[in-house]
């Protein structure tokens, strides 16, 4: 089984606009890419920090592959 962690970024005025999804075999390594795409992300990075974050996880069948179409 692979992981799916899904991050909701809040917007200070409460709403979500932007949801970022992370995959890895573990919640540890969904946990390191959320966390370098925090270091790199100017819109994404400050709301890790602030804790301006809702997240979960689910377990999912395997990794998606990337499609062309």
């Amino acid at each position: 089984m692979a992981i799916a962690l899904y991050v909701d970024k809040l917007e200070p005025d409460g709403t979500i606009r932007i949801r970022h999804t992370f995959f890895g075999e573990t919640l540890r390594e969904c946990e390191r890419l959320r966390d370098q795409h925090g270091e790199g992300c100017t819109a994404f990075g400050p709301a890790l920090v602030q804790d301006r974050i809702i997240e979960w996880s689910e377990e999912i069948e395997e990794l998606p592959e990337w499609e062309e179409d």
